[in-house]
């Protein structure tokens, strides 16, 4: 961005006379909503691996909300845009680079945060936990949310952004973030039934998405049951 040039020496004057100690100082921090797919073998050899939805938390080391949960998060800082702040925040939490992030939601309710003023600009980020190398943060099932302790609001914007995953994967291909690089329909309509939290029609599934995948003439191997194509995303995920 270009620094600006004031357009008279009266702009220059009142610019270099302002005081922005004349108002009540705001912190201004990111989160991340970090969802992923695990993989879990099934107890019958004969079905599929079970998979999950998961969240990525980190256990706070310090007060406020001291070892309780929360969402990787920190303060930006001045010479950071969110996105920088974001990605440090990320990578210094959770020991994650290159996530697929996007902007959900700010919060700014007065007390959100007992030390200080504080606005949160939320992103809901998207991955596949096994290609995932976590450091210092731990997977928690989806469904076990409402029996963690969770500190700040963060249980609130998880939701929120648990309710807009929901609604994009019916217009967007924001789910192949989660995927792994190659898949089976059936894994593929796993997740979509996992986010949506209801199962699908297999062949209303498939119309739906056949224009987004390529078969890549392989197959998966036999355990147990029937081998089946394997398949590829198509797209740019944009």
């Amino acid at each position: 961005m270009q620094k600006y040039v004031p357009s008279c020496k009266e702009e220059q004057d009142f610019l270099e006379s302002y005081d922005p100690k004349a108002f009540d100082s705001v912190a201004v921090t990111v989160d991340a909503v970090i969802f992923g797919t695990a993989r879990k073998p099934s107890a019958n050899y004969r079905k599929s691996d079970e998979l999950s939805l998961k969240i990525l938390l980190v256990r706070r080391k310090e007060y406020p909300y001291k070892d309780s949960l929360a969402l990787p998060g920190g303060f930006v800082l001045l010479n950071e845009t969110l996105e920088d702040s974001l990605n440090r925040t990320i990578k210094n939490k959770t020991g994650l680079k290159d996530v697929y992030s996007e902007q959900l939601m700010t919060f700014g309710e007065v007390n959100r945060d007992p030390r200080m003023r504080v606005i949160s600009c939320a992103y809901m980020s998207l991955l596949d936990s096994e290609k995932a190398n976590v450091v210092d943060a731990e997977w928690f099932d989806i469904d076990s949310l409402n029996n963690l302790d969770i500190a700040f609001d963060h249980k609130e914007i998880i939701n929120l952004a648990l309710a807009k995953l929901r609604e994009e994967i019916n217009y967007s291909d924001i789910v192949f973030h989660m995927m792994t690089d190659e898949f089976t329909i059936g894994d593929l309509q796993k997740v979509y039934e996992l986010i949506l939290g209801q199962p699908l029609l297999a062949a209303a599934f498939r119309r739906t998405i056949a224009d987004k995948i390529e078969d890549t003439g392989k197959m998966s191997g036999n355990l147990g049951h029937r081998p089946s194509r394997v398949f590829r995303y198509k797209g740019n995920h944009n």
